[in-house]
């Protein structure tokens, strides 16, 4: 009876354009926030450092040495914007990888690079003899293989953790030897486009089958550095005749604007959200204002004022509940599905909605409940 008094001749129109700014705004902020916790997790144990692969342009030394001399190296190691530089190791005999599994051979090469470089799990990325070999690939390797050599062969696709499950068998031959050992894909890296083994493999296998006779010098360098588009680096690989990849930036460019997004998403989000508080609450006030007639009569009757602002509460209540229920409705099945998308593609991320992004909903429910109620518990007040 009470609603049917209170809501008599009113437009609840306003109160449902307010309930959708609600659900965009309350969405946006959430996903928003579930989207920059799942990129912290990503480059969790990375440092804030950017990788880049330094090569020489062939154009600006044709018909000169690829390689980086010990003074090259020197030099672009006391580079004030270069944090640490090392050398690729790379195989000096040939390789050769198969899979019954998968139902294939093919050709290879590895290198090495020290494991600071890689943001893999260190444990994983170890060997002795005896061992099998642990592969870290790029993670551009495995979207390749399953959107591109995966259909064209018939080969099944795998995720980041199937595909470690697959055994490999690492044919080595060089300096009269060959050797056949098992090999496992035990991690992937964002950071360089390579096939990378352990360095005390690459230095064990080069010197028992390597066919160098000298010492070869490197023809491919990685650097981490603070800011990769600096004037002062640019200027320096022109000058040098050198080229870089930025192609595996971890906090470079990429994830700037990635948390540009976000933050662009946030401000959106908290301005719908406040808006439509905003809206809801002078809605309430409005309601009350227009039935202070009504309302007035029925305290005369014998109402109580805490019956009315439970009645008033009670609807507050249950829509902006179904707002929220709606809220997690979309965003939980979201959020599984990048999240399938991601770990396809070699990384690991959770499956569910991160803590924090429960704690903030709750939170801002509690704020959301706590400032209508008042607000019609001052008003309906009044009135008595």
């Amino acid at each position: 009876m009470l609603n049917q008094v209170l809501w008599k001749g009113k437009s609840r129109w306003q109160t449902v354009g307010a309930s959708i700014g609600i659900f965009i705004g309350l969405f946006l902020l959430l996903f928003a926030l579930q989207v920059y916790l799942d990129v912290q997790i990503l480059t969790k144990g990375v440092k804030d450092d950017n990788f880049l692969v330094i090569n020489k342009v062939f154009e600006k030394n044709y018909g000169k040495s690829l390689e980086f001399s010990q003074e090259e190296f020197k030099e672009i190691s006391q580079q004030p914007f270069f944090n640490q530089v090392d050398a690729f190791e790379s195989n000096e005999y040939k390789v050769s990888l198969s899979s019954q599994e998968m139902g294939f051979r093919t050709l290879l090469f590895f290198q090495s690079l020290p494991q600071e470089f890689l943001g893999v799990d260190t444990t994983l990325f170890q060997w002795k003899p005896g061992d099998r070999i642990p592969i870290v690939l790029s993670s551009d390797y495995l979207a390749l293989y399953n959107f591109g050599f995966a259909p064209s062969q018939g080969l099944p696709k795998f995720s980041a953790s199937t595909i470690s499950l697959v055994d490999f068998k690492i044919t080595v031959m060089g300096n009269g030897k060959q050797e056949s050992i098992d090999g496992y894909v035990c991690g992937f890296t964002p950071n360089v486009n390579s096939i990378l083994v352990p360095k005390s493999f690459m230095k064990y296998s080069n010197q028992k089958y390597g066919e160098a006779r000298e010492i070869k010098l490197p023809t491919q360098l990685i650097a981490s550095t603070d800011n990769p588009y600096s004037v002062a680096l640019e200027e320096f690989l022109e000058e040098k005749g050198y080229e870089i990849s930025r192609g595996g930036l971890i906090g470079g460019e990429l994830k700037t604007t990635l948390f540009m997004l976000v933050f662009l998403l946030v401000a959106i989000g908290v301005t719908i959200v406040g808006l439509a508080m905003l809206v809801f609450i002078l809605n309430f006030q409005v309601l009350i204002a227009q039935a202070s007639n009504d309302i007035q009569l029925l305290i005369q009757l014998g109402y109580k004022d805490k019956q009315i602002t439970k009645t008033l509460a009670t609807n507050l209540l249950q829509l902006f509940g179904l707002v929220v229920l709606l809220v997690f409705a979309l965003l939980i099945p979201i959020k599984y599905v990048i999240s399938s998308l991601i770990t396809e593609q070699g990384y690991h991320l959770s499956y569910s909605l991160h803590p924090l992004v429960w704690i903030v909903g709750l939170l801002f429910c509690t704020l959301f409940v706590w400032l209508n109620l008042s607000s019609i518990r001052k008003n309906v007040q009044n009135l008595a």
